[in-house]
């Protein structure tokens, strides 16, 4: 004997089961896609001197306590790392045409900018 409800509560069930599962793979791809690959720090930055020339410009603290860095290399490749307080470091952009900004004030407010004061 069927119940008539029971049919309809599997179809719901089924349906609030396909939901969740498309939400988490939505949210898992949406993670995985924020930041690339990730290592040891020093991995990465002999990486992206190694293979791009790049050196380390300016970095900064995160919100959330990552270190932030940027590397630029002289041809104008460029990327942002981030590095966990765990150690571990992860891609978070990159890109080309870096310029430096040159502005009269740019420059002058960080010569005159204590170090670790630049906000």
């Amino acid at each position: 004997m069927v119940v008539r409800g029971s049919r309809k509560e599997g179809a719901v069930l089924r349906y609030i089961r396909l939901a969740a599962i498309t939400l988490i793979a939505t949210l898992l791809a949406t993670a995985a896609s924020a930041v690339g690959p990730c290592g040891p720090r020093s991995d990465i930055i002999a990486l992206l001197k190694d293979n791009f020339g790049e050196v380390e410009v300016g970095q900064g603290l995160s919100i959330r306590g990552n270190l932030v860095e940027i590397f630029v290399s002289p041809a104008g490749s460029w990327t942002v790392i981030l590095s966990r307080p765990d150690g571990l470091s992860c891609l978070a952009d990159s890109g080309e045409a870096w310029l430096p900004s040159t502005s009269r004030e740019t420059t002058q407010f960080l010569r005159l900018a204590p170090p670790g004061e630049v906000h």
